[in-house]
């Protein structure tokens, strides 16, 4: 995989069913020592944390939806025998129905690439819009304490 590539493979993931599906797309694609950070979420490190966070992200989010809307994808210098790396930004529109009303957010995600591999991942959002429709939704609030957020 090449920083290039990724885009096409990070909405091909999405595109799949959740959890299992994406997992499976994904898992080989992230470095065992990968980090990845997000919003309203503990830090992820290694392959069983980063599943962790997605199937708890799934079960807060069961309908999770995600359209690339941009990607931008910047070449690293100096490191040397990693293969080809880069920096890849992905912005995405996202959408999911929580308390039986739909909600939207926008993200932005960086991506480390190097040596074919996903190294990081660091996650932009503003979780407010989430949040407070979360408080004015009391029927989603069981979903909300299952997801450990």
């Amino acid at each position: 995989m090449t920083p290039e590539s990724f885009p096409s493979l990070f909405a091909a993931g999405w595109a799949l069913p959740k959890p299992d599906g994406f997992l499976a797309h994904f898992r080989p694609l992230i470095d065992p020592e990968a980090v990845f950070t997000q919003p309203l979420f503990p830090d992820a490190r290694g392959l069983e944390e980063i599943e962790d966070m997605f199937r708890r992200l799934f079960a807060l989010f069961p309908d999770l939806a995600l359209t690339v809307t941009a990607n931008t994808v910047q070449h690293n210098t100096g490191q040397a025998g990693t293969g080809q790396a880069g920096t890849v930004y992905i912005e995405s529109a996202c959408t999911a129905t929580l308390g039986r009303e739909p909600v939207t957010f926008t993200v932005c995600d960086r991506f480390t690439i190097g040596g074919g591999t996903v190294r990081a991942r660091h996650s932009y959002s503003d979780p407010l819009p989430v949040l407070l429709t979360a408080l004015r939704r009391p029927s989603c609030w069981p979903r909300l304490v299952r997801s450990r957020l």
